[in-house]
């Protein structure tokens, strides 16, 4: 068993396809299933069920891929324990992160951060919370920065910011307080499952002792400008965070109001893998935005 066998295993259980791993990998697709090959042979079980171009892992796929993972990481560390880093801060940093920090957080942390380290390059994407966290954990992120703790004995969390839930429309009088009961009878623009606003309302609802069941779901969209536009046109009202309505609110695009028997507050975390040995630009980052975080806003 060698590390280019494994490496191929880790891409073809990613991808769920032995062209998509080579392509990923730069390499043939018949090396990728000669490596695959030769791990089953070696293991002496099946780790891909193939189903024409539909590849699943097995049940004992899936018990190898955390110990794969964890190989990968303890090569990986190893590297970066035992080499000479240059010292200079430099190099590309990829962060992944949820929308709300990644839009109203992230762009003032990472300008700040460049006007120190100017040889320093990003890589950021937005995406779901539950993605952010698999991106960490299978190393295509350095560092994720995400509104929601998903448990993972492999993830370490830091609390940079807190975020306020409001209730956004563009029909309600605001003279009159909202109430939860109220908000449960109105059409409701609710964000995609995965979203880490959309989890924390249903369970602040829960809290209440309502269900989330219960809201009267006009369109359930993908993205926050999707809700923004929705809740604009006249379509619902949603639940978002109080930094992402503030250009809207300023202009009169739309309408926030306070819940008068809920407020929901949620911290705003940046993740990383607890076995995985930060670059020197990552960690460069990483305490910068960690010892930044009471200034924050």
């Amino acid at each position: 068993m060698d590390f280019k066998q494994i490496e191929a295993f880790i891409n073809v259980a990613k991808f769920r396809s032995f062209s998509k791993a080579a392509e990923a990998i730069y390499l043939s697709q018949p090396t990728i299933s000669a490596h695959i090959a030769s791990l089953e042979q070696e293991l002496n079980m099946t780790l891909f069920d193939r189903h024409g171009k539909d590849v699943r892992l097995t049940k004992a796929g899936s018990l190898f891929l955390e110990y794969a993972l964890n190989l990968i990481n303890i090569r990986n560390t190893a590297i970066s324990t035992l080499s000479e880093f240059d010292s200079k801060i430099s190099g590309t940093l990829s962060i992944a992160s949820s929308t709300t920090p990644c839009r109203f957080i992230l762009p003032s942390i990472v300008k700040s951060f460049y006007d120190i380290y100017p040889e320093v390059h990003f890589s950021i994407k937005e995406d779901s919370t539950r993605n952010v966290i698999e991106q960490v954990i299978l190393g295509d992120a350095d560092i994720g920065m995400v509104g929601e703790i998903i448990t993972d004995s492999r993830l370490s969390y830091t609390k940079i910011d807190d975020d306020r839930l409001v209730l956004i429309s563009n029909t309600l009088d605001l003279s009159k307080n909202v109430k939860l009961k109220d908000i449960m009878k109105l059409p409701f623009i609710s964000r995609e499952k995965g979203s880490a606003t959309r989890n924390v309302f249903e369970h602040a609802l829960k809290s209440k002792g309502y269900s989330a069941d219960k809201l009267e779901v006009f369109a359930e969209v993908s993205s926050l400008e999707a809700v923004l536009q929705f809740v604009k046109s006249g379509l619902g009202v949603s639940i978002v965070s109080e930094l992402a309505c503030n250009d809207y609110i300023s202009t009169g695009l739309i309408k926030m109001h306070n819940i008068e028997d809920l407020d929901i507050i949620r911290d705003i975390y940046v993740v990383t893998h607890i076995k995985r040995t930060l670059s020197p630009t990552a960690k460069a980052f990483y305490d910068y935005i960690t010892s930044q975080k009471e200034s924050i806003k």
